[in-house]
């Protein structure tokens, strides 16, 4: 696949929106053996709108499984923004599903990390946050998280997002 610019990726997503077919077919996209394909579906359906998360939801565990595992960090960048737009449960439960805690310990690992690329830092930061919101006790090891890293190991847009969470929390 070639490279495509935005005004395609917009088409794409507007064909998305109101075609299932299309719309399946950039998802058995992502999670294709090509990072190129699997990449410019990601970023098609990051221009989904609000309205159609549900769609996204429906993906999750396999959106985590590539986020979590991948090498390639656009894709792993594009799948958590895709995350990110989820809904997660608000409410504590007693035992949280696998997947969910998966993704929170790799939300937590990969912020501190400062070789992380700071999109990805930025938006571990965020899931990280939602993911911990029912729970006060992990809201209390985020903020601990959040406050050792040193500002100056952080851009001017996570540094932004890590002060935001922090005055959340």
């Amino acid at each position: 696949m070639a490279t495509i610019h935005i005004d395609e990726i917009k088409a794409m997503a507007k064909a998305a929106h109101s075609n299932e077919t299309v719309r399946e077919g950039l998802f058995a996209d992502v999670f294709a053996d090509d990072r190129e394909t699997a990449v410019q579906a990601a970023w098609a359906l990051t221009h989904l709108p609000a309205m159609d998360n549900h769609y996204i939801a429906v993906h999750r565990k396999r959106l985590i499984d590539i986020a979590t595992t991948t090498p390639d960090v656009s894709l792993r960048r594009i799948t958590l923004t895709l995350l990110n737009r989820l809904e997660w449960n608000t409410e504590k439960v007693d035992d949280l599903p696998e997947y969910y805690v998966a993704l929170l310990d790799f939300c937590f690992e990969h912020f501190m990390m400062p070789e992380e690329p700071y999109g990805v830092r930025s938006v571990c930061m965020k899931l990280a946050y939602k993911l911990s919101l029912p729970y006060p006790e992990l809201l209390g090891e985020l903020r601990q998280s959040l406050l050792l890293i040193e500002p100056s190991d952080l851009g001017t847009g996570v540094r932004h997002t890590r002060n935001i969470i922090l005055n959340e929390i």
